[in-house]
């Protein structure tokens, strides 16, 4: 099969993304960078030659009617992959992302060790956040992993496309594909909850229904895991109170402020040895931050409450865990000022400045925004 040439290129550069579209020659994805492969300009022709063993009936009827589809596809030995399928200037464009075949460990990925406390409860809402690209559903596989490795569990995972695939260890694990075992997330999630599951992965929380029901399980008694394209715990929170009506807003703060378990946030930065690695804010729940989730002016005091209780109960914003990343050589002071929410940040940890001085200014920076 063609479409295997490029894939083993991928794996053989170790990269992250391969790009085809008609008109260019084909790019790789190398720790954060685009790279053009050697080799000839893709023609319509060809890209459909490469598309075509791809397809299957569901995949032809979505595309024709989203025109965009989404989908795993395995090579067996050499590694899975997830794949959009569109369109551009009326021609096939398509991406694939690897998925690493071994399931990944918090601490291998040096992800912050609260991240074991915050899955370490019976039930509740835990969110991993961040930009396309940007890890989440690795941090949530690492995850998933170690409730697998360290509890006896029934996990379900609901997901579009399934990526990566968890063997029983000393949990049993079912995972759930849209389109092909589940028809979409929120009426799966209504079925699910029939199936004994003691944690729930919700692939993502697109709309008001699906957030509504994660809401719901995490009330009932079930730990529910997602995903949301936000940048940090303070715009979390937000765009769930958006997706309801304003007379619902105070019913979903008072929900909210009982139900999340935690809020890690995420951004991969460029390291000292051309790789990359996970910069994350961590918001773990707290008496003081349910009562700061009640309202939107306490939810904007959010920033300074997580920078107070870096070193007393695992929280931390992302400057911090820059600072951190710098000291211990992974990243360049440039990357941090890059990568910062707040530039001056950086400097000021650097120099010691205190975290609740720091915090202080990102406040008013928040409230003037």
């Amino acid at each position: 099969m063609k479409i295997q040439m490029y894939t083993q290129k991928l794996v053989d550069l170790k990269g992250s993304d391969l790009h085809l579209k008609v008109g260019i020659r084909p790019v790789v994805r190398v720790n954060g960078e685009l790279f053009y492969l050697e080799g000839e300009t893709i023609t319509k022709d060809y890209m459909e030659e490469l598309i075509t063993p791809l397809m299957n009936p569901k995949r032809e009827k979505e595309l024709k009617e989203e025109l965009t589809t989404d989908f795993a596809y395995a090579v067996p030995g050499l590694a899975r992959f997830r794949v959009n399928l569109s369109y551009q200037r009326g021609s096939y464009m398509m991406v694939m992302r690897m998925i690493n075949n071994d399931s990944p460990d918090i601490d291998e990925l040096n992800l912050p060790a609260s991240l074991k406390d915050i899955v370490d409860t019976k039930n509740g809402l835990v969110l991993v956040t961040g930009a396309t690209g940007s890890g989440k559903s690795t941090t949530v596989a690492a995850m998933i992993n170690f409730i697998n490795s360290h509890y006896t569990k029934n996990i379900i995972t609901i997901e579009d496309p399934i990526e990566y695939l968890f063997k029983d260890q000393s949990c049993i694990v079912a995972q759930k594909e849209i389109g092909s075992d589940v028809v979409s997330f929120e009426s799966a999630l209504k079925y699910v909850l029939r199936q004994d599951p003691d944690v729930i992965f919700l692939g993502e929380l697109r709309d008001r229904e699906t957030m509504e029901a994660a809401i719901k399980a995490s009330e009932t008694g079930h730990l529910v895991i997602s995903t949301l394209h936000t940048i940090n715990a303070y715009q979390t929170i937000s765009r769930i109170i958006d997706f309801f009506p304003e007379e619902r807003h105070k019913q979903i703060r008072y929900q909210l402020s009982e139900n999340i378990r935690g809020i890690i946030s995420q951004r991969l930065v460029p390291t000292v040895d051309d790789k990359r690695r996970a910069a994350n804010e961590v918001m773990i729940n707290s008496p003081t931050i349910r009562e700061l989730i009640l309202t939107s002016e306490g939810t904007a005091q959010i920033p300074k409450y997580i920078a107070d209780g870096k070193d007393s109960n695992g929280m931390q914003t992302f400057d911090q865990s820059l600072i951190d990343l710098y000291n211990e050589g992974v990243i360049t002071y440039d990357t941090a000022l890059k990568f910062a929410t707040v530039k001056k940040d950086i400097e000021l940890l650097r120099r010691g400045v205190s975290f609740s001085s720091m915090a202080d200014m990102f406040n008013e920076m928040v409230e003037e925004n």
